[in-house]
């Protein structure tokens, strides 16, 4: 059997299993056994099957993974970070949809020590949602920049897709971390820019907060409510930016820190600890039994030359550079709508990532733009994972809020992706003036 005809096959097994409703993984590893045991005889075959799954379980990036999961964990079962949507209320709700424009900067600042899109979605949105709502806030506002701003949660470092794309791709996690600052910055005031835009045009769709501002003191009082996520960032990013730890140490020394905080504020219990260990073993267990399947299916694609014949078919189309990022990104938009993105993106990344380099973009720069497709996937439907999140939070909520309120968050991520062809430099100015790791 030829090479093109056995990949064919593989592929189209693969798709068949989707269809049946096999799980993403499972399906990724009977094709990816049957591949090496076809390629490789049974016996070596196995042997490789072991090889790829203990090679990627030990990996020492991998270990960052449940350590900034139970920092989120621990971030959420303890109600750190409660306070913030509050204390940045008291500054920006004097601004047209101020609201909302605090829920998406809480997010910002949420994100940048959870790293969880969804840890973000929901701690934020079970302060502002009724906070929103009394103040007689639209709906699909409400949800919009809920699930938008929780987008911001894998962009701006720490971030669980950033490892995983690190480690596929060889590509330094640390150097990820700091392209995702600004760009995540970035998107933070363009959400922003959007919803007071739209308040001042829609003026009954976000009613203004004249009272409860709060005298100067007590916005600056209110500032303790952010000091201890500040106080994470510090110690994660910081660290990182300066070459003092690795991203593995940081995660370590982030879920330490997490820990200190939650005793210093008496919030911390064995339940909080139960829940975040819970939820560490159960989203590991899920990503790794991805990676470690995904994986062999990549090694199957390899030895049957793959990523090189696309790679040649589509230099032989003699495009502009920027035709083929677009077509690229399009196809990537398309799959958005479709299927759960993180499976995918693990699927995809042996055929793109090669592709993606022989063109002449920066790996870096990629994986950014692979965290931004990562965030549209989480906020469209049928199967974005902050959809879910928010509209449990938000009883009640029906298919158009859901679009009306998606939809400009899903432009602007795409304008954003616009914005880091033409300047790349967006995503990698931060990396290249970080100092040297560990």
């Amino acid at each position: 059997m030829s090479e093109a005809l056995l990949g064919s096959l593989l592929i189209a097994l693969l798709f068949a299993l989707f269809a049946l409703g096999v799980e993403i993984s499972i399906s990724l590893g009977i094709v990816g056994v049957i591949g090496l045991l076809y390629l490789k005889g049974f016996h070596i075959g196995l042997g490789v099957v072991g090889s790829i799954a203990w090679s990627n379980a030990s990996s020492f990036s991998f270990i960052a993974v449940p350590l900034f999961i139970f920092m989120s964990g621990i971030l959420l079962h303890s109600g750190i970070g409660k306070g913030l949507y509050t204390a940045v209320a008291r500054w920006v709700s004097f601004l047209p949809g101020g609201l909302a424009v605090a829920s998406i900067f809480s997010c910002a600042i949420f994100g940048a020590v959870s790293g969880s899109s969804v840890a973000t979605a929901a701690t934020i949105g079970m302060i502002a949602i009724p906070e929103m709502q009394r103040r007689g806030y639209a709906r699909p506002l409400i949800f919009g920049s809920l699930a938008g701003g929780g987008t911001l949660g894998i962009l701006i470092p720490p971030s669980v897709p950033m490892i995983i794309y690190g480690v596929m791709t060889e590509t330094s996690i640390g150097h990820l971390y700091m392209a995702g600052v600004v760009p995540g910055l970035v998107l933070a005031v363009f959400f922003a820019a959007f919803v007071i835009g739209f308040a001042l045009l829609r003026p009954e769709m976000a009613p203004r907060v004249v009272e409860d501002q709060g005298t100067f003191l007590d916005k600056l009082r209110s500032l303790y409510e952010v000091a201890p996520v500040v106080l994470l960032m510090v110690v994660v990013l910081g660290s990182m930016y300066k070459g003092i730890v690795t991203p593995t140490e940081a995660a370590a020394l982030g879920s330490f820190v997490s820990l200190l905080i939650a005793a210093a504020l008496g919030t911390l219990s064995w339940r909080t600890l139960r829940e975040a260990f819970l939820a560490t073993v159960r989203t590991t267990s899920m990503v790794m039994l991805i990676i470690i399947f995904a994986s062999m299916f990549s090694h199957v694609l390899a030895l049957l030359g793959t990523p090189k014949a696309l790679l040649a078919a589509v230099v032989g189309l003699g495009l502009p550079q920027w035709a083929l990022f677009a077509s690229i990104f399009a196809f990537l938009i398309v799959i958005a709508y479709v299927l759960e993105e993180l499976s995918v993106m693990i699927i995809i990344l042996p055929l793109l990532f090669p592709l993606v380099t022989g063109l002449g973009f920066d790996p870096v720069w990629f994986g950014i733009v692979m965290i931004v497709w990562l965030g549209i996937g989480l906020i469209t439907p049928p199967v974005g994972l902050n959809l879910f999140v928010i509209q449990n939070l938000m009883r009640g909520t029906t298919a158009r809020d859901i679009t009306l309120g998606t939809t400009p968050f899903v432009v602007l991520m795409v304008w954003l992706v616009i914005l880091l062809f033409l300047f790349p430099e967006l995503a990698l100015w931060l990396p290249r003036h970080m100092a040297p790791g560990k």
